[in-house]
């Protein structure tokens, strides 16, 4: 039981850590300020190295991450293009990261609650997301109100 809330526990850090790199995969090409590039910059460098240590962990207990849902990645582009389409400022696309990272802080959290019997190191790798993502967010929060 407690390998399988690990296994659960690391594939959600993992997925969280893929849709956070497409998001701001999708999202850069509509960034003109490059304060706020470079935070999202840092911030899909931050996702890739989380789900390289995700993969890392689940590897040793002889798992694989699972693959993105096609239907998660098409919510996704739908939702950044029609949120851009009419406002894509600074402090527009700020509030549409924020958004999105609140909602991960959200479902990991749930998700560390739900898995408590999960280990100490993938506890505390999802610790580490929900803490950057908090972290993300103060950042972000700069940009709100730029033209």
């Amino acid at each position: 039981m407690v390998t399988n809330q690990n296994t659960q526990l690391l594939k959600e850090i993992y997925e969280a850590s893929a849709m956070g790199m497409e998001a701001t995969k999708l999202v850069l090409p509509k960034v003109t300020d490059e304060s706020l590039r470079g935070e999202i910059e840092r911030q899909a460098q931050k996702y890739k190295g989380l789900a390289v240590k995700t993969e890392k962990m689940l590897a040793k207990q002889g798992e694989t991450p699972d693959a993105e849902p096609a239907m998660k990645k098409a919510m996704l582009w739908g939702s950044v293009q029609m949120n851009t389409l009419v406002d894509s400022s600074p402090t527009h696309i700020a509030e549409m990261m924020i958004s999105g990272t609140t909602m991960g802080i959200i479902d990991m959290t749930k998700k560390l609650n739900q898995l408590d019997e999960a280990d100490a190191g993938a506890k505390k790798l999802a610790e580490e997301y929900i803490q950057g993502e908090q972290k993300n967010i103060e950042l972000l929060k700069q940009h709100l109100g730029t033209v």
